[in-house]
């Protein structure tokens, strides 16, 4: 029986650019770009007329950080820094945090799954904005950036308005302890990836604000569509709201158990008299994967998936169903088959092939096709995170290519993969399984 070996090693090289004769080589980790997210959402100032309040939303999990063993837990040190630039680069305002993480074990500072999420709030006037999110490890000088840049518009129009729109990632009520978090009676955690499709978290929750107008109009349609960027639109609804207030807050779910996995747009449109387009607003999601909507919609992409690892009798199993209830069958057979430790809640091979199917889709997707089907999505779902990626980008005469190296195992295994089209599709070159290749060092 195949198996997925599950390697969690720590993280043992950052961004390094290095200058070679044939170009820039680069030294990453794929995956390094889901362990700090930064997002951000614009609103209305509470406060300040003619003002907004730009929020920030960062997302840091614990397998970017760099723990130290101490007497009986591991801690790691962190510095969180958000700079905002204005005209000319001169920076107009910031927020500096530091912050020390302790956790019980080995296991939990390895985690890719515990992170912490915290929000940052500047009030600014109308204008274009850079913003630079910076993850500072102070112990061993190594930082990494995420930049964006934002347009901030008067919110006092005539005609109502709606704010940017929030995609959360949990809702409770509010407690007598004030958080950032918190939006009139309820505290709301904000998503910063923007992806869903979690068990238990099967409801797109979205925050957005209304906004009167001088006009002091008296209601206004919201029209809320989802629509899959293949499939065209799967969800609408139209509901009308009354100002009883200047502004008001729209606290809004949406079941998502019968949509297809897939990237999504949620478009917001307000509406006045005899139906007229006043306001649109545009969020972009992604529902990565949930059983039950693969088994329902895309049960053949789920058994190819399956093929990478299963054995060609295990395999067979899972074709020719054709109803849920036999396809939900032979899906669960074959996941306690592959279970290393039965009778518990998880299943830590499961849930390791399909977190590698989630990073494979981010890092190596192209044009219209999926990660997890590319070579290195394939190489990455079966050997897991390499420890060092050497990137030539293309120069002259030579098309782009990469070296993966895999130094842990009991082989060492080097795959080369090369842009042949140069349309971001890299192609795996003999020899196929890695090995028999020496090391370069």
């Amino acid at each position: 029986m195949k198996k997925i070996i599950v390697y969690t090693s720590v993280l043992l090289m950052i961004l390094v650019v290095v200058a070679e004769a044939q170009g820039f080589r680069t030294k990453r980790k794929p995956s390094e770009e889901i362990y700090f997210g930064v997002n951000h959402a614009i609103f209305k100032s509470n406060n300040v007329d003619g003002k907004a309040r730009l929020e920030i939303y960062y997302q840091i999990f614990n397998k970017i950080l760099n723990f130290e063993e101490m007497d009986d837990y591991f801690e790691a040190e962190y510095e969180i820094s958000v700079d905002v630039y204005g005209d000319k680069k001169r920076k107009v305002d910031s927020y500096k945090h530091n912050q020390t993480v302790r956790v019980i074990n080995l296991k939990k500072a390895k985690s890719k799954s515990d992170y912490r999420t915290n929000q940052v709030n500047f009030t600014l006037g109308p204008g274009k904005y850079e913003i630079v999110t910076t993850l500072y490890d102070p112990k061993h000088n190594k930082e990494i950036e995420r930049k964006f840049k934002v347009k901030i518009k008067n919110f006092n129009s005539k005609k109502p308005a709606v704010s940017d729109i929030e995609l959360i990632q949990a809702v409770t009520a509010k407690s007598e302890i004030e958080s950032v978090f918190d939006k009139g009676e309820l505290r709301l955690i904000p998503s910063v990836r923007h992806k869903y499709g979690t068990p238990g978290a099967m409801k797109l929750y979205f925050y957005m604000e209304l906004y009167q107008g001088k006009e002091e109009w008296k209601e206004i349609k919201v029209e809320t569509v989802l629509r899959h960027f293949t499939k065209g639109m799967l969800y609408r609804d139209s509901l009308t709201t009354e100002f009883d207030t200047p502004i008001k807050r729209q606290f809004r779910e949406i079941s998502m158990d019968e949509l297809r996995p897939g990237k999504y747009e949620l478009i917001i449109t307000l509406r006045g008299r005899r139906d007229k387009k006043i306001m649109v607003k545009y969020q972009d999601f992604e529902l990565i994967w949930t059983p039950k909507a693969m088994i329902k919609y895309d049960y053949k992409v789920l058994v190819n998936q399956i093929e990478l690892i299963g054995e060609k009798e295990q395999v067979e199993k899972l074709k020719g169903k054709s109803t849920y209830e036999e396809r939900i069958n032979a899906f669960n057979t074959f996941w306690e088959q592959m279970d290393p430790t039965p009778g518990t809640v998880e299943n830590e091979t499961k849930s390791e092939f399909y977190r590698r199917i989630a990073v494979a889709n981010e890092n190596f997707s192209y044009i219209y096709n999926n990660g997890w089907s590319s070579d290195r999505g394939r190489i990455y779902i079966l050997y897991g995170e390499p420890d060092q990626v050497d990137d030539y980008p293309i120069v002259p005469e030579r098309r782009p290519y990469q070296e993966w190296h895999y130094y842990h195992g009991s082989q060492y295994r080097k795959f080369v993969f090369v842009d042949v089209n140069e349309d971001g599709d890299y192609r795996l070159i003999y020899p196929y399984d890695g090995l028999f290749q020496r090391p370069e060092f």
